[in-house]
């Protein structure tokens, strides 16, 4: 059966008949809660679930020893703006806790602030042409409604009151009057553990640069964080052991580790999952169909029925029938 409709109107009455077996939800953890609590006897429900992510880019350090690894810094800032702003930075993989070694941060941060301002930030089919003649589309485009534009002001307002600063021109400005939701793209640093921003998804173009102490700070980051989806690392050598460690640690934490490249989905031929509040079970074509499988035994002991009655029952049995 199909029902069209908004998922806030539909859902909760088709859970509370108890008649749903099985939920696959995309969205917001708040909200799948209240659906699966909303069903009579919730222990029946298979549940798929996708939802939100802190997904953090860790900077190590040995992409700032100069010449010897400026290619690879140079690539993990590209990586870290496509991460984080593709599509406004408007889905679970985005990167969205940019993590510099101490005395760095200000480098990244500009850097992805240069990066930012060379983008086109207009409407879907606008088009812009560059110095050379070659056009190309917009690449910040309006948010879909201004509550996510009311949300990326507020979380810019209480980092900028605490001390972080709007490191790209324009950034956080509303293009196009008042009414519109086409938001530059901000860069803030440093974001510091009191602000906001430093632990609340904000599926938005907002790109929030912080420092760490050493690896720890990072470790206790992934180790206390409320979502636990992907994480990022860009290294310029990896063979410092740093990387390495941190590979072992967060095993146990994300559901994905990139090594310079930015979160997203991988081939649907390889799980896609997460921990906490991020996710509920694994995506992919074979891991999908298991999670809202049951798998059912047919057994019987030993000698204790005649093989051509075993042999009638599979041959007559629909299920019994090997795939």
């Amino acid at each position: 059966n199909f029902i069209s409709g908004g998922g806030r109107v539909t859902m909760p009455p088709l859970m509370q008949t108890g008649n749903i077996d099985g939920l696959a939800f995309i969205g917001g953890s708040a909200a799948a809660d209240d659906l699966i609590r909303k069903h009579p006897e919730p222990h029946r429900l298979k549940i798929f679930l996708q939802l939100e992510a802190k997904n953090m880019a860790i900077f190590m350090s040995d992409l700032f020893k100069g010449e010897e690894s400026k290619a690879a810094l140079d690539h993990a800032i590209k990586e870290a703006v496509s991460g984080g702003l593709s599509y406004n930075g408007q889905r679970c993989t985005a990167l969205k806790l940019m993590f510099a070694p101490k005395g760095d941060g200000e480098l990244v941060a500009n850097k992805i602030a240069a990066a930012v301002e060379a983008m086109n930030v207009g409407l879907p089919w606008q088009t812009f042409q560059d110095d050379e003649g070659k056009q190309s589309y917009s690449q910040i485009t309006p948010l879909p409604n201004m509550k996510r534009v009311e949300y990326m002001q507020s979380l810019i307002a209480d980092a900028t009151s605490k001390g972080a600063k709007i490191m790209n021109a324009n950034g956080g400005s509303i293009v196009g009057g008042p009414e519109s939701s086409l938001m530059t793209p901000a860069v803030l640093y440093p974001v510091t553990p009191d602000m906001d921003l430093y632990h609340e998804e904000q599926f938005g173009p907002v790109v929030p640069v912080a420092e760490y102490d050493d690896i720890d700070t990072v470790l206790e980051y992934a180790r206390n964080g409320k979502f636990a989806q992907q994480a990022s690392i860009f290294t310029a050598t990896g063979d410092d052991g740093s990387t390495s460690m941190l590979i072992d640690r967060f095993s146990s934490v994300f559901g994905k580790i990139n090594i310079n490249g930015s979160c997203g989905r991988s081939p649907d031929s390889l799980p896609f999952s997460g921990r906490r509040s991020s996710a509920m079970g694994v995506m992919s074509i074979t891991e999908a169909l298991r999670e809202f499988s049951v798998p059912t035994v047919v057994s019987y002991k030993e000698n204790s029925v005649p093989e051509n009655v075993v042999e009638s029952i599979q041959e007559n049995s629909s299920f019994m029938q090997n795939l």
